[in-house]
C-alpha cells in the first residue's frame, strides 16, 4: 500500500503563442518519419513511424553503441579476412592490419565504412552473427521491438529491418553515451595507418553538421544511410535552448533528405518545450523502517522530463507516493514507492523511489518489539494458564473432600 502525500505539485503552463507556434505539421518526402524529444521520449510527429523499413547505414548507430558498451576505445583490433568482403562503402582495411577501436568507430560513423563495422563486430563478439544477436538484445532493452539486424553495417537483407520510431530510440540512447556523442559531432578526423597509401582522412557525411546550404543550427548528429532498397535515410538530432530533438526520416529522395529533417526539427522547436519535473537523485521522502535503527530516505531513481505544447494549458500533478513502512533489512536502491505524474486523470509517467542506503536489522529494536508486543501477551497467557491450573486443582481437592464426607459408615 502507498500513501498519497498531501503535497501535490500542480504544473500549469500558460505560454504566450508566438507567430511561429502551431504551424501546420510539416509535409515531407520521406516514406516514414518520426520526431522525438530526446529527454522526455515524447513523440511530437509521426508518419508511419512503426512501419518496418530497410535502415541502411543508420544501423551503425546501434553498432557503435553496442561496441562502446562492450569494448574500450583503446582496444587494439586486428583485422581479419572478412572485413574486406563487406561490400559497399569502405576504407579498404587490410588483413593483419591493427587499429585502435576508437579509429574504427570514427571510420564507421564518419565515412560509414562497412569494413570497419565487420572488424568491430568480430572483435567484440567473435563473429558478425553473434554481434547481431547482441545488437538485437540491446534493441529490445531500448524498446525497439520492431528492429532485427543481421549485420553491423546495414547492407540489404530481408531479415534486416527497423522502424523510424525504433531508430529514434536507438539514437536517444546513443546521445547519452559521451564517447559516441563526441564522434557523432566530429566533422573530420585522421586515423593513423601503417600503409602510407591507405585512406587516413575521414569526413562526416552528415551535411546538417557542416554544409553552408543544408547545415542546421544546433545539429548534434547522428547518422545518414543509403542503399537502393532503403533510399535516403537519416537519424538527425539538434539542440536549442536546452531542448534536444531527434528526427528520423526513411526512404527520402536526394536533397529532400536534408530538408525533411530540417522541417521536422523546425516544427518541434517552434511548437514545443520541455521541463524537468523530477530530478534524479533528489530526496523525495523518508519512511520508517520496521526492525531497523532509523528511517530511510527515498531518492528519485531518474530524471523525468515532460514535453509541453507552447500553446494552451497543461494541468500536471506530480504526486509522491512512498511506501508507508519498510521492513529491515532494506537494500540500497530498493524500490519503496514512486513519483507519479498525471495529466488530468491520465498517468503519463512514473519514477521509482529507491532507498538511499542499506538499513540492516537492529536486533535491539527486534528485542524491544518482542518485549513490547510479544512478552506481555505471553505473560498474560501464562498467568491465565496458571489460574486455570490452580482452579482445577482446587476443584479436585474439593471433590475429594466431598467424597470423604459422604462415605457411608456402618
Amino acid at each position: 500500500m502507498y500513501s498519497r502525500l498531501i503535497n501535490i505539485l500542480i504544473v500549469l503552463l500558460l505560454l504566450t503563442v508566438t507567430s511561429q507556434a502551431w504551424a501546420g505539421q510539416p509535409q515531407i518526402t520521406g516514406e516514414t518519419a518520426v520526431l522525438l524529444d530526446a529527454k522526455s521520449g515524447a513523440v511530437l510527429y509521426g508518419k508511419e513511424e512503426h512501419k518496418r523499413m530497410y535502415p541502411a547505414s543508420t544501423t551503425k548507430v546501434l553498432t557503435a553503441l553496442v561496441a562502446l558498451e562492450h569494448a574500450r576505445m583503446t582496444d587494439r583490433v586486428t583485422i581479419g579476412p572478412n572485413p574486406s568482403k563487406a561490400g559497399g562503402t569502405s576504407i579498404w582495411l587490410q588483413e593483419g592490419e591493427q587499429l585502435a577501436m576508437q579509429e574504427l568507430l570514427y571510420a564507421l560513423m564518419l565515412n560509414s565504412a562497412n569494413d570497419a563495422g565487420v572488424a568491430i563486430a568480430e572483435h567484440v563478439a567473435g563473429s558478425v552473427g553473434k554481434f547481431a544477436a547482441m545488437s538485437n538484445e540491446r534493441a529490445r532493452e531500448l524498446g525497439a521491438n520492431n528492429t532485427h539486424f543481421v549485420n553491423p553495417h546495414g547492407m540489404p537483407n530481408k531479415d534486416h529491418y527497423s522502424t523510424a520510431y525504433d531508430l529514434a530510440l536507438i539514437g536517444q540512447a546513443a546521445l547519452k553515451n559521451k564517447d559516441l556523442r563526441k564522434i557523432l559531432t566530429t566533422i573530420h578526423h585522421e586515423i593513423p595507418r601503417a600503409d602510407p597509401e591507405a585512406q587516413k582522412y575521414l569526413f562526416n557525411h552528415n551535411k546538417l553538421l557542416w554544409s553552408k546550404t543544408y547545415g542546421y543550427k544546433g545539429a548534434t548528429g547522428l547518422k545518414t544511410g543509403y542503399t537502393v532498397e532503403a533510399g535516403q535515410c537519416i537519424i538527425a538530432s539538434a539542440e536549442r535552448n536546452g531542448m534536444e530533438l531527434i528526427a528520423v526520416v526513411l526512404r527520402s529522395e536526394g536533397f529532400n533528405l536534408w530538408t525533411d529533417a530540417a522541417k521536422l526539427l523546425d516544427y518541434g522547436f517552434a511548437n514545443f518545450t520541455n521541463r524537468q519535473l523530477v530530478q534524479g537523485g533528489k530526496i523525495m521522502a523518508d519512511v520508517p523502517v520496521k526492525y531497523g535503527k532509523s528511517h530511510v530516505k527515498l531518492l528519485a531513481q531518474n530524471d523525468f522530463y515532460y514535453t509541453f505544447p507552447k500553446e494552451g494549458t497543461v494541468d500536471l500533478h506530480v504526486i509522491t507516493e512512498p511506501a508507508e513502512e519498510a521492513k529491515a533489512p532494506v537494500d540500497k536502491g530498493q524500490v519503496l514507492g514512486a513519483v507519479v505524474i498525471q495529466n488530468g486523470k491520465e498517468i503519463v509517467g512514473k519514477v521509482p523511489l529507491v532507498a538511499q542506503e542499506t538499513v540492516q536489522r537492529d536486533w535491539q529494536a527486534i528485542t524491544k518489539t518482542y518485549f513490547k508486543w510479544i512478552l506481555p501477551p505471553s505473560l498474560l497467557l501464562l498467568w491465565i494458564r496458571r489460574r486455570l491450573y490452580l482452579k482445577r486443582k482446587r476443584q479436585q481437592r474439593m471433590a475429594r473432600r466431598q467424597k470423604y464426607y459422604n462415605y457411608p459408615i456402618d
